[in-house]
């Protein structure tokens, strides 16, 4: 029976991804340059420290590694210490799709950033000891906890800036999640039988049509399983945090979508 669900998810997501791929892109100390090139207690004056993750470029100012114990025990520069105010971090070539979500992980007392993002332009200048975000729009109110897809739903942004609020946050690592531009144009029908309106979830599932889900783990095991109505929502609190496929029948067709339970 584990077999048999493996080789379903793996068909239904198959299908899924042709129609919208989402890739998650990582920021930490590792791809940054490690804490060699970080160092700790070194703001560098506000020069622009640059990096390339994944063939796309990133910026960061007012930006370090953390020293020893602080704000947990731990070894130095294992996490990006955020200067309050004026810790920036940012990408400075477009990302390949809309960006979805993006997300701080924190250490300690997880202190509250803003979120910028635009579609045309870098958002942080290059000039030394400047701080401040010079495009795009903020999105959402300022939060300690990242932002969910609903903050950038009917955007097209491809650049983001996070920055720092009135302390200094210790990040662990910034999360970007982003549509890949791999859209096939014969999947248009697939497209119009929508079934999961946010592809990006938190607690609830909301749901475009009356139909049984399922929903599938990357392992092919039915992990919940429901009977929705149009504009309801499902509760998915208890689910882990990863990648789920939902299933289900939209006027008289098989529709599958993946979904990222944060």
């Amino acid at each position: 029976m584990k077999k048999f669900y493996s080789l379903f998810a793996a068909a239904v997501l198959a299908v899924t991804v042709t129609a919208q791929t989402t890739k998650t892109l990582v920021i930490n100390t590792a791809n940054i340059g490690g804490t060699a090139v970080l160092n700790t207690g070194n703001y560098n004056g506000g020069a622009e420290r640059t990096w390339t993750t994944d063939g796309i470029g990133f910026g960061g100012k007012a930006i370090t590694g953390t020293a020893a114990n602080t704000p947990v025990t731990g070894p130095a520069g294992a996490h990006i210490q955020a200067q309050a105010n004026n810790g920036v971090i940012y990408n400075t070539t477009a990302l390949p799709g809309r960006i979805v979500s993006v997300t701080i992980n924190s250490v300690g007392t997880a202190q509250v950033s803003s979120l910028f993002g635009g579609n045309s332009a870098r958002l942080v200048n290059s000039a030394t000891a400047n701080y401040t975000v010079t495009g795009g729009t903020q999105v959402g109110a300022a939060s300690s906890t990242g932002w969910s897809a609903t903050d950038l739903e009917g955007t097209n942004y491809t650049y983001f800036a996070v920055k720092r609020g009135a302390n200094a946050g210790y990040i662990t690592s910034i999360e970007i999640v982003y549509e890949e531009a791999t859209m096939a144009v014969d999947n248009a029908n697939a497209i119009k039988a929508n079934l999961v309106k946010n592809t990006v979830v938190n607690n609830e599932i909301s749901f475009a049509a009356k139909t049984d889900v399922q929903i599938i783990n990357m392992n092919g095991q039915v992990v919940k399983f429901a009977s929705v109505n149009e504009n309801t929502s499902l509760e998915v609190a208890s689910l882990p945090k990863g990648t789920y496929i939902v299933t289900g029948n939209v006027n008289g067709k098989a529709v599958s979508q993946k979904i990222i339970k944060k």
